[in-house]
């Protein structure tokens, strides 16, 4: 995580404490979606935590924080204590910059957890906490938000100091969710633990430890019981399950079938076929089949539907003869409508479309007035000027302006935040936001989609997607092609200078320590090596193949800075304004060289396909200018 870049978001939010509760030593089993987001704190006790999929056996202090609408379960078998605090958090924005944290990090919705080092500090401000808010004074309420400020800072002071450490995922239970949903396909320990990070042995070590078997024999064990039920509820073949179940072929199913139950299946079928009436079918004696079984599964179930399917088409072709006759006489009576009625059929004004956060929205087939908190240049890509916008986009986005006129778009923010009585006066008739949780409160206005770039592949995608949802799909391939012939230039451009091999890296200055952009979003990321495809440094690609980006970034200590520059090196200053940047970076030979490449944020913040075309083509006339430069 980007501690600064977190701690910078949250000494900027006005906070709401919205409740708070408290179970002492119970035994404990839950499973809720949480309606804020939430601090969930084990103070005591032996637990299993699962949230949103992701398992935790906790057995000492946690700190775990959860978005909103995702969901936590808590299942303890022995006394166990805990806290949950559930808030409601808001940015107050200073500038469009703060803005793009918040987008990049979402403080409230990021999952992480925290092992702390000095519990007890934290554990009395909680139980303070917990006392005051059960006393229903304004004036003690008063003294929970202030409480909440400061739990909030030992967690990140913990984390950013080292002393905390993140509670590891329980590796046992992940293994032992994953043999389960993959009990049909071939599995091997060594899968397991390539998939988990850690090596076969300690695999076998903690899976044995929680679960009294290792996980061959484990997954052994509910194939045969699923092998069980396919045998007695179904019509099936011996070969049909072994394969189904992912046994290299029937003899060696067979072999294993009677090891376990001292009977050949053949034989369990007939021991037990007298009692299949009693044996309730439901959904979980059903194949839960991966793409390699499923053309067949489908032919065992059809095979069995078909006698009753043509039963079934006798009888609707009688009812459906019947129906007609009644039909067409209704029709025959009623001629009041008139040909030219009968075949000119209405042209719909809206269809219905599946946004990205997976909703049905009823949209006009054509929008013409389009608000937007973020997607400015996938519309001005379509040739459509929004007629609303936010200043991250008006003000930060520098390379859209050209794109359309002084006063075209009005502000919708202010002081970063959408003011939903500007949206109103505009009179939308489609509004895209990045925001699912802002849904509720802009469709009151009017249709409102949730677009998300990280759903789309690559910068043409988006914009294709962005022009059927508008109903602009001509624009989009216009845009396409056009797009797609000024970057190959651009790359010509570049490959005719640089030496072959030639790496790169972006770096951006913050307070504490820098960061490395990642490889498809933010600050030239997207556009260096997503749409100019140029190469990372070498252990700039380490911490593309091992780490997973926060905010589009990875964050590096400024006393290692050197390990990642590259043959061309950019730089992005947020924080340091003022050029003092720290020795470690100044005493590098391409600072004193002059070597470095300035990127201006205002032009490289924004990360749409447009704005990602114009960096592409200044990026190559930088790198090109900067070799020729270099070679006199």
């Amino acid at each position: 995580m980007n501690y600064d870049a977190y701690m910078l978001l949250w000494q900027n939010t006005f906070l709401q404490v919205k409740h708070i509760e408290y179970i002492n030593k119970a035994e404990v089993r839950i499973s809720k979606v949480l309606t804020y987001s939430t601090f969930l704190i084990v103070t005591a006790g032996d637990a299993q935590v699962v949230i949103d999929e992701q398992p935790y056996h906790v057995q000492r202090f946690t700190i775990f924080h959860i978005g909103k609408s995702q969901c936590i379960q808590i299942t303890a078998q022995q006394r166990v204590s805990y806290f949950l605090i559930g808030y409601k958090g808001s940015v107050m924005y200073r500038d469009a910059f703060l803005q793009h944290l918040q987008m990049q990090y979402q403080p409230f919705q990021t999952c992480f957890s925290c092992v702390p080092a000095n519990p007890i500090i934290i554990h009395n401000i909680l139980q303070d906490m917990y006392s005051k808010w059960n006393s229903g004074s304004i004036q003690e309420h008063l003294s929970v938000k202030a409480s909440m400020y400061e739990f909030i800072y030992l967690i990140f002071h913990e984390l950013a100091d080292g002393q905390g450490t993140p509670h590891e995922v329980d590796k046992a239970e992940v293994a032992h969710l994953y043999i389960k949903q993959h009990l049909h396909q071939p599995l091997s320990v060594q899968t397991l633990a390539d998939m988990l990070h850690i090596s076969t042995r300690h695999l076998l070590r903690i899976f044995k430890a929680r679960f009294g078997v290792g996980p061959q024999i484990y997954l052994q064990q509910l194939r045969i019981e699923q092998a069980k039920k396919y045998l007695l509820t179904h019509h099936y073949g011996i070969k049909e399950i072994a394969i189904s179940l992912g046994f290299e072929d029937e003899y060696y199913f067979s072999r294993a079938f009677k090891k376990a139950t001292n009977m050949a299946p053949s034989s369990f079928r007939l021991k037990y076929a007298s009692s299949m009436s009693e044996i309730a079918i439901t959904n979980e004696n059903r194949f839960q089949y991966n793409k390699n079984q499923l053309a067949q599964a489908k032919r065992f179930e059809n095979g069995e539907n078909e006698f009753m399917r043509q039963k079934m088409i006798q009888h609707i072709k009688v009812s459906f003869l019947l129906s007609l006759l009644v039909l067409l006489a209704a029709c025959n009576e009623d001629t009041s409508q008139t040909k030219e009625e009968q075949q000119t059929p209405l042209t719909p004004e809206t269809r219905i479309v599946m946004d990205d956060s997976g909703r049905k929205v009823e949209i006009p087939m054509r929008a013409e007035r389009i608000v937007t908190d973020w997607y400015l240049g996938q519309i001005l890509a379509l040739d459509i000027v929004p007629v609303g916008g936010v200043t991250a986009n008006l003000d930060y986005a520098a390379f859209l302006k050209q794109h359309y006129k002084n006063g075209e778009i009005t502000n919708i923010g202010t002081d970063g935040k959408v003011s939903l009585e500007k949206v109103l006066e505009l009179k939308p008739d489609l509004i895209i936001t990045w925001n699912p949780e802002d849904v509720e409160k802009f469709e009151k206005i009017a249709p409102t989609l949730v677009f998300a770039e990280d759903a789309h592949p690559s910068a043409t995608e988006e914009i294709k997607a962005m022009g059927n949802f508008l109903g602009r799909q001509d624009e989009a391939e216009t845009f396409t092609k056009e797009f797609e012939d000024r970057i190959a230039k651009a790359k010509q451009k570049i490959n005719d200078v640089i030496p072959d091999g030639a790496t790169f890296t972006i770096f951006e200055m913050f307070q504490k320590n820098a960061s490395v952009v990642g490889n498809s979003g933010v600050s030239g990321g997207r556009a260096l090596y997503q749409i100019l495809e140029m190469k990372p440094q070498g252990k700039v690609q380490e911490l593309y193949d091992s780490k997973e980006a926060s905010g589009g970034r990875y964050e590096i200590s400024y006393e290692v800075v050197g390990d990642f520059v590259g043959d061309y090196n950019f730089m992005i200053n947020f924080f340091y304004k003022d050029k003092k940047l720290p020795a470690t970076w100044v005493n590098l030979n391409i600072v004193k060289n002059n070597q470095i490449l300035e990127l201006p944020s205002e032009f490289y913040f924004a990360s749409d396909p447009l704005s990602g075309l114009h960096q592409a083509e200044e990026l190559a006339d930088k790198i090109a200018n900067f070799t020729k430069a270099q070679q006199q």
